[in-house]
């Protein structure tokens, strides 16, 4: 697909330029793990208080990519990818409460499929790192997606 052509696209669906080969995931996690201790506020956007889609929002923001502020409707943004195929940047949705995309993060290190580090806001803790095979985690995972791979 010629830019040109992906630019207008994108503009159409009103999420600003995306230009793959100008998004980094370690730019990406970097930008999501200056929230580490921030203290969990729902709808919070800042380092007084945020919850997990603002994180990822604001990162996305600070990026200069137009991207939703709620988790469901971030997950339908990027193409969804297999959990074994995951790596660092990747986005990952849960449904924690009722059966909707209620929960998202950042994969920010994965070693085998054992151990996926990634980075959300909890409700109990703030923002912090988790393993997604926790017992918790694993069962709640919907859905994985990555940023490179737009399709919209």
């Amino acid at each position: 697909m010629k830019k040109g052509l992906l630019t207008a696209i994108l503009l159409a669906c009103g999420l600003g330029v995306w230009a793959q080969q100008s998004y980094s995931p370690r730019l990406m996690v970097k930008k999501c793990k200056k929230y580490i201790g921030t203290p969990y506020k729902f709808g919070g956007n800042d380092r007084n208080g945020i919850d997990c889609s603002g994180v990822i929002h604001n990162a996305f923001e600070e990026l200069n990519v137009k991207f939703p502020r709620v988790s469901h409707q971030q997950a339908e943004v990027f193409r969804e990818i297999k959990l074994k195929r995951a790596r660092t940047g990747d986005l990952v949705y849960f449904t924690t409460a009722g059966n909707r995309i209620n929960h998202t993060g950042v994969i920010v290190k994965k070693k085998g499929n054992r151990k996926v580090m990634f980075l959300h806001a909890s409700t109990s803790s703030g923002v912090r790192i988790d393993n997604l095979n926790s017992g918790y985690w694993k069962n709640k995972l919907v859905k994985v997606t990555r940023p490179l791979d737009f399709h919209r």
